[in-house]
Order: C-alpha cells, then structure tokens, then sequence
C-alpha cells in the first residue's frame, strides 16, 4: 500500500455546536418517549405545545422511532 496524499485532510473535527446539538437532541428525545409524563410542557414554550402533541396523538410512532 503505498502512502496517498491529502489524508490529513479527510477525517477533520466535528463543530463542538453540531455535537452538542445533536447530543442534546437524543437525550431530550429518550425524556419524551420513556417519561412523558415528567415533562413540563407549558414552561418549553412552542417545543412543549409540539411535544405534548406528538406525545399525545403519535406516541407509538416516537417509541418506535
């Protein structure tokens, strides 16, 4: 095998914003399908309206998921 060039180039750092988003995402999505009912849907604004509806009409679809 003989050495390529540019390979320093290929893997490169993730964005620590992009890695803490979708981190944050997950977990915030493990909360909503294993405990629903702990969450306080009225304090999360628009987030909570939405989550409260999919928890309500989709949930077999978000357990699935």
């Amino acid at each position: 095998m003989g050495a390529s060039t540019g390979n320093a180039a290929y893997f490169q750092r993730g964005s620590v914003f992009w890695l803490a988003v979708i981190t944050l995402s997950f977990g915030y999505y493990t909360w909503v399908v294993l405990w629903p009912q702990s969450i306080p849907y009225e304090s999360l604004g628009l987030l909570g309206s939405f989550t409260q509806y999919l928890v309500d009409h989709h949930h077999t679809l978000l357990h699935n998921g």
